[in-house]
């Protein structure tokens, strides 16, 4: 008999242990199918847009290049001969204020070469954003590179050296490397770009 009370003793606490634990993931199921339910979890469902404005291919199927830049088909843009280099973005936006002094940085290199255009709280050049609105529907900071690499985004992730490094190899790129003393530290990231 104080055999059997000792088994039953001890059986008792772990199927009361037992049944928390069922009755927990039951509740737990049951919950998740009905927030699932509600639309308020789960994966979130994103719907491409099947084309770009003008019937373009779809941005999605353009190339990326060194520091996360995208690859148009579009010709380099120019103004007086020299490619043209955007920077849009927000004092508002921590992002911008992040990468707005490495693009200062990057473009002074560049003097009489590019012709830059620093959009920081601005409205200027809305016909660019218009251009790119396929790529890009607003975001800052928005990156613009002679109409051929665009990229929505800083470049915290890669650090400010990084980031400087692939902004003058891009540059680079439209200049055909020039000026020759900027080009010739970054000519292995050069040789990278699409």
């Amino acid at each position: 008999m104080a055999e059997e009370r000792k088994i039953t003793s001890f059986t008792t606490p772990i199927l009361v242990a037992l049944l928390v634990v069922a009755a927990f993931l039951v509740g737990t199921f049951f919950t998740k199918i009905q927030y699932l339910e509600k639309g308020k979890g789960g994966t979130a469902q994103i719907t491409p847009t099947p084309e770009v404005a003008g019937g373009k291919e779809p941005a999605e199927a353009l190339p990326t290049t060194i520091g996360g830049f995208l690859v148009t088909k579009n010709e380099v843009c120019k103004e007086n001969d020299q490619p043209l280099v955007y920077f849009f973005g927000s004092s508002t936006c921590p992002h911008c204020t992040w990468e707005k002094p490495v693009m200062q940085r990057v473009a002074k290199k560049f003097t009489g070469y590019i012709t830059y255009h620093e959009n920081f709280d601005g409205q200027a050049d809305q016909d660019v954003l218009e251009r790119f609105k396929d790529i890009n529907p607003g975001y800052v900071p928005f990156l613009v590179f002679g109409c051929k690499y665009v990229r929505v985004g800083s470049g915290e992730t890669a650090g400010e050296a990084e980031e400087e490094k692939n902004l003058t190899a891009l540059i680079c790129k439209l200049t055909n490397g020039q000026p020759e003393k900027v080009c010739v530290g970054v000519k292995d990231l050069l040789e990278q770009i699409k």
